[in-house]
């Protein structure tokens, strides 16, 4: 089923429970309950940083910032910028500048 219809099926109280994703943000919008993986059923989902070697080669200080990111967004900050975007009408690209700039991203190391 497709995850969109997945979150309004369980808001209309048509299923009791669905599989989703842990980062999206309609599990916020829907006040829905992430039930404990206590079994490790479901594989993590962490992000990592990729880069073109040709890029990261020629152009540095791209891959630097791309590692700046690693490990600094857990479960939780990524639901809570889906949300923004999803629930809020956020777009995305601002959500993540706004992101980068709380958490002063941009300034000289």
């Amino acid at each position: 089923m497709q995850i969109g219809l997945v979150y309004d099926a369980v808001a209309a109280h048509r299923m009791d429970v669905v599989l989703g994703y842990s980062t999206d943000g309609r599990v916020a919008s829907y006040n829905l309950v992430m039930l404990e993986d206590d079994r490790q059923y479901f594989p993590p989902y962490d992000a990592s940083p990729i880069i073109n070697e040709e890029i990261a080669e020629t152009e540095p200080e791209v891959r630097e910032a791309i590692q700046r990111l690693a490990g600094t967004i857990d479960t939780e900050t990524m639901q809570e910028l889906n949300y923004q975007s999803d629930n809020n009408l956020i777009e995305p690209s601002i959500v993540a500048e706004r992101f980068l700039q709380e958490h002063n991203y941009f300034e000289e190391e």
